[in-house]
């Protein structure tokens, strides 16, 4: 990656880590950006609670979910401390580890490797915490695939400047995140009458766990529908049964976002659940105005502006002056292209004038 990339990248982290939200909404976009820094294939994020004990975790591949069992079970024997050190021990900073290739063969030989690693098709990683104070709140995991080179260490200090910026936000978001719009993330589950997963989409697994806020469980591996979701699957049933019941429809808000199930009859043998995914328009609008190309300053221009912010507001946001957020707004319109606000919100969230 260029290193012209890799600075707009960065920015884009700092503002993501400083919109306020709550972390779990944001994470994604953290992720998926030191991603791209570094030329990893995918991540992973783990939350510390206040014990220093994993509380939840966000993975880029629903394969990694599926691993948690495994890996727990290693922790718990003593496996994983050996090689890589505990998760507590990374997040008090009394033992620190960075990179897999620090390892060498020992790795590949390792019940670590076996059974979390190589089932999610990953081979390198290096792990970055995210520290506030004087310990760390979460650990950013990026992960190569088989057939790819290591990191270097020089890799990991790029995503590490960025360790006390997502330290921050973990530990300072909110829970108002603002209104909502439709994400990228949906997801099929089709099940039988008596909630049992026949086949899944994919996000599907993903979104479930996220909509029921039990990312970091290991106990929900199995192919039933968990009872939280189940209730949309009744109402469906008894709908078709002639009951007067409410709409088989669920809607959840988190901290991962907010989630909407609705059920749909399939054949006499069970139903379809569709999930969509919604997050802020903020954070929707940022991430579109990094990829038009804008600045620094005029990502959170343009996105503050699409979300309905005046000039004024917008103007103590970034200590400047109003005519200087006027001046940011005329140069944005020209460089992309459109002539008002409602174009312009057109442009980022691509909705209709």
């Amino acid at each position: 990656m260029s290193r012209t990339s890799s600075t707009k990248l960065g920015a884009h982290i700092r503002h993501v880590c400083a919109l306020g939200f709550d972390s779990a909404t944001i994470i994604p976009s953290v992720v998926a950006a030191t991603r791209e820094i570094v030329g990893a294939d995918f991540g992973h994020f783990m939350w510390s609670d206040e014990r220093f004990a994993i509380s939840s975790v966000y993975s880029e591949i629903d394969e990694a979910y599926k691993t948690l069992g495994a890996y727990e079970h290693l922790r718990r024997t003593g496996h994983v401390s050996q090689l890589i050190g505990d998760f507590s021990e990374w997040m008090s900073l009394s033992c620190g580890f960075t990179n897999s290739d620090h390892l060498g063969p020992a790795l590949e030989r390792s019940a670590f490797y076996g059974e979390v690693l190589s089932p999610t098709g990953g081979r390198h990683f290096i792990n970055v915490v995210a520290r506030h104070g004087a310990r760390g709140w979460g650990s950013l995991i990026l992960v190569r695939e088989k057939g790819r080179r290591p990191f270097t260490d020089a890799e990991y200090r790029l995503v590490d400047a960025f360790s006390r910026h997502i330290g921050n936000a973990v530990r300072h978001g909110s829970d108002s995140d603002g209104p909502f719009a439709d994400g990228a993330r949906s997801g099929i589950l089709v099940v039988d009458w008596n909630g049992r997963i026949r086949h899944q989409s994919r996000f599907a697994y993903r979104l479930m766990l996220e909509s029921i806020d039990r990312t970091c469980s290991t106990g929900i591996g199995d192919d039933n529908l968990p009872s939280e979701l189940a209730s949309v699957v009744r109402s469906l049933r008894a709908i078709e049964r002639g009951l007067a019941v409410g709409p088989a429809v669920k809607e959840i808000t988190n901290r991962w976002g907010r989630f909407t199930w609705s059920a749909y009859p399939l054949n006499d043998l069970g139903c379809v659940l569709h999930c969509q995914h919604q997050e802020p328009i903020l954070l929707q609008a940022l991430r579109a105005a990094r990829s038009a190309g804008l600045s620094d300053r005029k990502q959170i221009v343009a996105a503050r502006l699409v979300c309905g912010s005046s000039y004024h507001c917008i103007a103590c946001l970034l200590r400047v002056k109003d005519s200087t957020v006027a001046d940011c707004v005329r140069n944005i319109y020209w460089q992309l292209g459109v002539s008002s606000v409602s174009e312009l919100r057109q442009r980022l969230l691509n909705t209709r004038v």
